[in-house]
Formats: structure tokens, C-alpha cells, sequence
């Protein structure tokens, strides 16, 4: 079969010995001529492969959820995953639920303001993140996910530093520093973002994390290679 015919199959049947078929046939043609057809086609193949891929994962975070209600890390993973499905509004609604159904739980925010903030809805999630709040004032992950939903909403200083206030309340959480070294970038403040790169890669290496500090490390020289930052 040709390689239009693989693609044709793998999308009606979702069988892999098609897409590795497939595949194989659209990277010898991606070495030799090609055309914009070849790189699109070869392009929604792999689309295809990675949403069949986040289908299976969704089954395995929902099982995961059912196994141990209690761990925090499937719920977190099952919204990641239902966005990149551009299906943000099934976790919103389940979560909304979850919270009526139990609104004295702080947990149950924090996995709202995931959710809302996985569907770009900054302003539901600041409210979202604002009522679990009330119930713990000093609530990291809540303060870290307010900065998000206030980045989104435009107020880049409230962000910065409502994760230097998470920093302060889980320093093992280093997610915060991350967001600021994005967002510092974003805002053109690149000798601040280096400093949030340098930040990273010393708290990564004060604890042994070695390999965490081969990417960070990477982020810093490109931006000394795009602004000599010194």
C-alpha cells in the first residue's frame, strides 16, 4: 500500500502496524523530494498517533483515580491530558461537580483552578483559587496557581509575586521558578529570566538533581546566545 493509503487506514482503524507502516514510508519520502502534501500528511499522522496515545492515558488516570482517590497526581495528569484532547470542558465540569459536592475540601480547588486554568478561563480560576483561599489562607500550590491565572489575566507583577509567596510556602515545589523564568521572558525581562534560570539550576544541583539541571542549562545559554546576557 502507498503511504495515502496507510494513513487512510490508520486513521479508520487505528491499528499501529499501519502507522509504523506509515511512518516508515513518509520518512524515506521526508529524506528524499517532497512536497507541502508529504509534511502535512506525515504531520496529521503523527497527530493522530499521539491523540490515540492520550485516549489510552486518559483510561489509565481515570482507572488510577478509581484505585487510590487520594493521590493527587492522576487528577493533575487527567486534565493535562483531556486539554491536549481540546476537551478542557469534561474535567471543568466534573471538578465543578466535586467541589459542590464537597466545597470545605481544598483539594478540590486546587484541581479546579487546574482545570479552568488548562482551558485559559483565568478569570474562573483566580475565582476558583480566591474561594479555596478563604479556606487556607496559606495554601501553596493555590498562591502558585493564583500567579498563573493572574499571568493569564495580564497583572505579570501580582504573578511574580504571588510565586515567590508560593516559593516561601513549599520551597520543594519549584514549580513556581519555572513559571517566573517564562514569564520573564515573555516580558522581555531576559536578565531576570536568567537570574530564574541560574535560581533553578542551583536548587536542582543543591539536592543532587543532576540531570534535572541539563535542560535549565540549556534555557540559560540560550538566552546569554540571543541577548548576551551576561
Amino acid at each position: 500500500m502507498t503511504k495515502e493509503e496507510l494513513l487512510e487506514r490508520y486513521e479508520a482503524l487505528g491499528e499501529e502496524s499501519d502507522f509504523l507502516a506509515a511512518r516508515s514510508l513518509y520518512e524515506q519520502a521526508l529524506a528524499g523530494e517532497h512536497d507541502e502534501r508529504d509534511l502535512t500528511d506525515y504531520g496529521y499522522l503523527l497527530e493522530s498517533h499521539a491523540r490515540l496515545d492520550l485516549r489510552r492515558a486518559v483510561e489509565l488516570y481515570e482507572r488510577a483515580i478509581q484505585l487510590d482517590p487520594s493521590d493527587d497526581r492522576p487528577h493533575y495528569q487527567l486534565i493535562s491530558a483531556r486539554a491536549g484532547l481540546q476537551e478542557p470542558a469534561l474535567p471543568i465540569a466534573s471538578y465543578e461537580h466535586r467541589v459542590a459536592r464537597s466545597p470545605d475540601d481544598v483539594r478540590e480547588y486546587r484541581f479546579l483552578a487546574t482545570a479552568y486554568l488548562s482551558a485559559h478561563a483565568f478569570g474562573q480560576a483566580r475565582d476558583a483559587v480566591e474561594a479555596g483561599l478563604a479556606l487556607a489562607p496559606d495554601d501553596g500550590p493555590l498562591v502558585a496557581m493564583r500567579g498563573e491565572a493572574k499571568a493569564g489575566l495580564g497583572d505579570p507583577e501580582g504573578a511574580l509575586a504571588d510565586w515567590r509567596r508560593a516559593l516561601e510556602l513549599e520551597p520543594e515545589d519549584i514549580g513556581a521558578l519555572y513559571s517566573s523564568a517564562f514569564l520573564l521572558e515573555r516580558e522581555g525581562r531576559l536578565a531576570e529570566a536568567a537570574d530564574a534560570w541560574r535560581s533553578i539550576i542551583e536548587w536542582n544541583a543543591s539536592r543532587g538533581f543532576t540531570l534535572q539541571t541539563e535542560w535549565p542549562k540549556r534555557e540559560l545559554e540560550r538566552l546569554r546566545t540571543a541577548d548576551a546576557v551576561d
